[in-house]
């Protein structure tokens, strides 16, 4: 229960809204929100610097910069003193009890939002919103974090993890509540095997890094024996059956065998090539190249699937094509990229060289003013977008139509549609390989 209660004040009152990790340096502005000092110092200068003032990225108050800029800004001694009371707690805890709520799953396969949308990939269109899952809250059906999500291939079925009940969360593509289990350790991310079982990323597990469980809750297996201090976040399965888990502790990749065995590791922190800082997501396309999204250096990042760099796309800003702590990333059936772009409060799609295309949903702060897509995924045209805000998660899954888009490679200037777009994607081409 202890360990419990330390979770809950660890998402809630010591994770910065911007980086979503444990506050670094908290400064509290005027307003009473608090932020870690790099955080605010990036968002002032991606998009305010020389301005003397802007706007708080949470409740938009308006805040006039220091003499001495964002040093400037008082300490939050009260989040210091009470991270270093959960630090103590979380170190004298005793071990989690046994694993609870187990439910028995009941599924039938039920198709999807069938409706035909009609969209161009065009920046003044967006994706048409279908259904809403979920609810903010701590009863059975509700969510408070929604860390991780993947579609079941078997079922149709969305399974969700929270990483602040620790519990994973099983819904219907049309909202309907299948069941939900709790995990006795802490949770982040999932993905779905081909056999239907669900995969894990989990720390505080002993030495374990990844979990795999039945859709009734029953742990079937822990996997990774040094992984103890590690932090990992986002997980993926390739076409091959490899199992890609991304580390916020050591900024790198583990590449796991289709054994669930330790193989390769790639990166560390730094903004070159090979390096991530805080690489929170990971997906694979159709060629089972790695997509990391390194988050700290606002960009997105290819590489082999033996940790070689293939390319990266993205710079830190507020443009069309650029990126402000990108979070969840998915690909479609073309290879284009999907983007939750948080702290920009939109979802952009990319092509797979990284070429801007359009922004399926955009301005998610009208939901509530600090709501940001955290995770994203994309199936028979619906594309399904976690929310997180103040007291505020859910799913919105809106209608995405990509049957009008061929897959587009580098030295191709045309698509299965309209002369018009044809002409539109060639000056978008140009236009965002200029931005970039």
């Amino acid at each position: 229960m202890a360990t419990e209660v330390v979770d809950q004040i660890e998402d809630t009152f010591l994770s910065c809204t911007i980086c979503f990790q444990h506050f670094v340096k908290p400064k509290a502005l005027p307003c009473l929100h608090t932020f870690c000092e790099g955080c605010i110092r990036d968002y002032v200068t991606a998009r305010y610097e020389g301005a003397g003032q802007f706007p708080c990225p949470v409740c938009r108050q308006m805040i006039y910069m220091p003499p001495n800029g964002v040093m400037g800004f008082p300490d939050n001694h009260f989040i210091v003193s009470l991270k270093d009371t959960v630090d103590w707690q979380s170190q004298h805890s005793p071990n989690r009890s046994e694993e609870s709520d187990r439910f028995t799953y009941v599924s039938e396969k039920i198709p999807i939002l069938s409706e035909n949308h009609p969209v161009a990939y065009m920046p003044q269109h967006s994706a048409s919103p279908n259904t809403t899952i979920g609810h903010f809250g701590m009863d059975v059906e509700g969510f408070v974090h929604v860390s991780g999500m993947a579609i079941s291939f078997v079922t149709d079925d969305i399974v969700i993890a929270d990483c602040s009940l620790n519990k994973i969360i099983i819904y219907s593509l049309h909202g309907q509540y299948r069941g939900s289990f709790v995990c006795d350790c802490s949770i982040r991310d999932v993905c779905v095997t081909r056999f239907g079982t669900i995969l894990v990323s989990v720390s505080r597990c002993g030495s374990a890094i990844l979990r795999e469980y039945d859709f009734g809750g029953k742990l079937i297996g822990q996997y990774g024996s040094f992984y103890k201090y590690d932090n990992p976040f986002g997980i993926t399965i390739t076409n091959r059956e490899k199992i890609l888990i991304t580390s916020l502790q050591n900024n790198c990749i583990h590449v796991f065998t289709e054994r669930k065995k330790p193989s390769i590791k790639f990166g560390s922190r730094g903004s070159g090539p090979n390096h991530f800082v805080l690489p929170y997501y990971v997906a694979v396309n159709s060629r089972d190249d790695i997509i990391v999204a390194d988050s700290g250096n606002h960009r997105i990042k290819l590489h082999k699937n033996d940790g070689s760099f293939i390319s990266s796309f993205g710079v830190q800003g507020s443009k069309d094509g650029q990126l402000f702590y990108p979070m969840g990333i998915c690909v479609d059936r073309h290879d284009n990229i999907y983007v939750a772009d948080a702290n920009n409060f939109r979802v952009q799609m990319f092509s797979q060289e990284g070429v801007y295309l359009a922004t399926p949903l955009r301005d998610t702060h009208r939901f509530g003013m600090d709501v940001k897509p955290t995770n994203v995924v994309i199936h028979n045209q619906q594309l399904i977008v976690a929310l997180r805000g103040t007291k505020f998660a859910e799913l919105r899954v809106y209608g995405w139509d990509t049957s009008h888009i061929c897959r587009i490679e580098t030295n191709v200037t045309s698509a299965t549609c309209c002369g018009c777009f044809d002409a539109f994607l060639k000056k978008r081409r140009k236009m965002a390989y200029d931005e970039i």
